[in-house]
């Protein structure tokens, strides 16, 4: 598994009022582990891990749910069986208020959103704000073609500047990231053309928790620069791309400005419950 330069998860964290926490989180457990994820799921999710058509993909949805379930459960104190999902118009998932404690500090309710990308899974956990998360991993692709037709201009334009390939393509993917973090935070889905909202693109050495081994700059979005459809956008919304790990990139596009966002991994291979508290 690429490597993470996160700091460790210790104990089960519930973030503060005014923080966001992300958690990296392989997604490759034993048999043992994919058992117990199981046995907590609705007969929905069961039917839906039927449908992959590989071992591979079923069990790294089946850990990418199972782990959710278990990290909510965790958050609340309550049981991960008992967690139930509601959906938004275009998908998105929430938390059913009725199937889980109330946050033990009276505080605003849980909010969350989950990536995956291949074996590793990126989790935002907020407080009364919509968040979203994208993780990509880096791979080759015609990222100038892609860029043209789906971004806006002016965020293609940068990157045909880049003239450093290496450079270009991993700019490429953390503006993707955001891209698709920013359609998950605001619920909105592929409804939304991606080229419909535009980020002001800045030069960067290193991605939050960058697990990256050189020194290029990249150029990656810190906030939201125009919206066809809200004006307000760029004060509605806060941008944190982020590296959960080394060959991926990732962001947090959440609602408001949190004081803070924890980055931490999470050995899923442990049980939550088995960390001390």
């Amino acid at each position: 598994m690429n490597e993470c330069l996160w700091p460790p998860l210790k104990q089960p964290l519930l973030p503060a009022a005014d923080e966001v926490l992300l958690l990296s989180v392989p997604l490759d457990v034993d048999a043992k582990r994919i058992a117990q994820f199981r046995s907590t799921f609705s007969p929905r999710e069961q039917q839906r891990a039927a449908r992959y058509a590989t071992d591979e993909l079923r069990n790294r949805w089946v850990a990418g749910r199972g782990l959710l379930r278990e990290l909510l459960a965790a958050a609340l104190g309550g049981t991960a069986g008992e967690i139930a999902f509601t959906y938004g118009a275009h998908g998105k998932p929430a938390l059913d208020p009725w199937s889980a404690p109330s946050p033990a500090d009276g505080g605003p309710p849980l909010t969350f959103n989950v990536s995956h990308s291949r074996g590793r899974g990126l989790y935002a956990l907020g407080r009364g704000r919509k968040v979203g998360v994208d993780l990509e991993e880096m791979r080759a692709r015609k990222s100038d073609g892609v860029a043209n037709r789906f971004f806006a201009a002016g965020e293609s334009a940068s990157l045909r500047a880049i003239e450093d390939e290496l450079a270009r393509r991993r700019s490429f993917f953390f503006i993707w990231s955001a891209k698709e973090a920013f359609i998950k935070a605001t619920g909105a889905g592929l409804s939304q053309s991606l080229s419909s909202f535009e980020f002001a693109l800045d030069t960067i050495a290193h991605p939050l928790g960058s697990a990256f081994g050189d020194e290029r700059v990249l150029v990656a979005p810190f906030a939201v620069q125009s919206h066809v459809d809200d004006a307000e956008a760029h004060a509605r919304w806060s941008v944190h791309p982020c590296s959960p790990a080394q060959g991926f990139s990732g962001c947090l596009v959440a609602e408001g400005t949190p004081r803070a966002v924890a980055l931490r991994e999470w050995d899923s291979s442990v049980p939550l419950a088995a960390l001390s508290g």
